[in-house]
């Protein structure tokens, strides 16, 4: 049996993947950003060392303090985008799967089955054709499964009305009529499906 599933495998391990590796190359950018701002001499003295340091605070401290608060504000965004994200996501892709799922079922040969989404699921409409398309084929395989089995309890009668001798021909002639309306009704089931 054959995985069911919207969003394959491969794709989110290749997914977190790239997300991993551009968070891990957006680290070391900064990182190295930082180093040049603060690859410097101290000076030969102590006074100039005690400017350096004083100079790089003045010029760097601002600058982290920013950055970390872009890096926050940037991470509560796209927290935020990938909320929304999900959200829709599963509107589409939930139903998706219920609805791939169902159709393996009715191929499968269960025509019980009846697709259901949560309220407000964007693709609704589609359930219902697709539950609507099962009762149809249920009638239809009932109403050939019936017709079948008149035609198999006609052909045991003829069976049995042949073997007979006492057999009149108006029980033959009615066992045959009953045949020929077991076999019109299989014809008028049948008439409705189109098949390549």
């Amino acid at each position: 049996m054959r995985n069911p599933g919207f969003v394959k495998r491969a794709f989110k391990l290749k997914f977190g993947l790239n997300f991993c590796i551009l968070t891990v190359a957006g680290m070391s950018a900064a990182t190295f950003f930082i180093y040049l701002m603060t690859a410097r001499s101290l000076g030969d003295s102590y006074g100039s060392a005690i400017y350096a340091i004083y100079d790089l605070k003045i010029r760097i401290f601002p600058l982290i303090f920013a950055s970390f608060y872009s890096i926050f504000i940037l991470a509560l965004i796209t927290g935020a985008i990938a909320l929304i994200s999900l959200f829709f996501t599963h509107k589409i892709a939930g139903p998706i799967f219920r609805i791939e799922r169902n159709l393996d079922a009715i191929s499968g040969g269960n025509l019980t089955v009846n697709t259901k989404f949560r309220g407000n699921d964007q693709l609704e409409a589609l359930a219902d054709d697709i539950n609507e398309m099962a009762r149809s084929l249920n009638h239809k395989v009932r109403s050939s499964r019936d017709a079948l089995a008149e035609i198999e309890r006609c052909e045991e009668r003829l069976y049995a009305l042949a073997k007979d001798d006492s057999s009149s021909e108006d029980d033959i002639s009615k066992a045959l009529k009953e045949l020929k309306a077991g076999i019109d009704g299989l014809k008028k089931t049948a008439s409705g499906i189109k098949v390549i």
